[in-house]
């Protein structure tokens, strides 16, 4: 007479426990897809002009914003945004020059936050400058500048001081190097100066290898808080495939720009840590980041649209750009956090 229930018992708990695990398996793989869900690979940059990313991820904005962010540090952005479209990134920071305009024509990168912007740095050599030789912008004619590479955002800096005294690029001797190779340069006496972006540029003043040249001189050639030197890049398809995800990007992103700007303007105990964060990453000591020229970055993240279509004409009538873009197409600021 037991038997049955027996059975009957057997079975319930039987189907329980199948239940049951049917329910732990579905809540485990949807604990992974929400995990997949939340990454996010960011390329970051090795100079102070990607400082925010670090910071972000060093006062863990990203996970305060509900993202499992990772940033790896390239020193070139060419190479950082080549390596977002083969799908190493999701988000990148990058200069804009000449092959950034050709790869937003080409395919589908897209501009979505202001990166970083600068007052050029441009370190003369120490001996030409003691010797006289090279004492105002337009001693530089003839001599050997350093920049990273033809069509550069320090290139169009370089060309831009050079048209405000009345040069051309052809009037210098371009050299490109990277920023470690051009420090090695100017205590090889290899070059004559250089457009240096932080830490670097303070670095060769420190040694002794170079002269900052006045900055406020160089100021009156660009724009209010500088050239735009480097925007965050996406993919277009990102905003049809992860929408969700660069809103959260981005606003952690902009927790970083106030942070970063409040060290920026001497506030503590914000300098003190993002002196800490950039000495890390970047591989200077803290003494040269405190002593540095910090970029600007916008702390609602928009960037100067008009000064980067001035450079996009400069690229496109300079042959350096295949042919023009339609700007408009390519700045997408709908994804940054509103102002409050």
């Amino acid at each position: 007479m037991n038997v049955p229930c027996r059975k009957t018992q057997f079975l319930l708990v039987f189907i329980s426990v199948i239940f049951l695990a049917i329910l732990l398996i579905i809540g485990f793989l949807s604990y992974l897809d929400s995990k997949d869900r939340t990454a996010f690979k960011i390329g970051g940059h090795t100079t102070q002009l990607g400082a925010c990313l670090k910071i972000a991820e060093a006062k863990s904005f990203y996970e305060k914003h509900g993202l499992s962010a990772s940033v790896r540090l390239v020193e070139s952005s060419k190479i950082s945004m080549a390596a977002m479209e083969a799908g190493d990134f999701d988000v990148v920071i990058g200069s804009l020059s000449a092959g950034s305009f050709n790869m937003v024509r080409k395919g589908d990168l897209i501009i979505i936050a202001d990166g970083s912007r600068v007052i050029p740095s441009v370190i003369i050599r120490k001996d030409l400058w003691e010797d006289g030789k090279i004492k105002q912008l337009a001693d530089l004619k003839g001599w050997t500048i350093r920049t990273p590479r033809e069509g550069s955002s320090s290139y169009y800096a370089l060309s831009k001081i050079l048209r405000g005294i009345n040069l051309t690029i052809e009037d210098v001797k371009p050299k490109y190097l990277k920023e470690r190779e051009a420090v090695a340069a100017l205590e090889a006496n290899q070059i004559d100066a250089a457009i240096l972006n932080e830490p670097y540029a303070t670095s060769a003043v420190e040694r002794g290898l170079g002269v900052r040249y006045n900055l406020t001189e160089v100021e009156k050639l660009f724009p209010p808080n500088g050239q735009q030197h480097m925007v965050i890049y996406t993919l277009h398809k990102n905003i049809e495939e992860k929408p969700e995800l660069l809103r959260r990007f981005l606003k952690a992103y902009i927790d970083a720009a106030v942070f970063y700007n409040q060290a920026r303007d001497g506030q503590q105990p914000q300098r003190d840590e993002a002196v800490s964060i950039i000495a890390k990453y970047t591989g200077g000591d803290k003494a040269t980041v405190e002593k540095a020229v910090w970029p600007y970055v916008a702390p609602d993240g928009k960037p100067n649209e008009s000064y980067i279509k001035e450079m996009h004409d400069y690229f496109v009538e300079k042959g350096l750009a295949d042919s023009p873009v339609n700007l408009s197409k390519v700045i997408h600021l709908e994804f940054l956090p509103r102002s409050k």
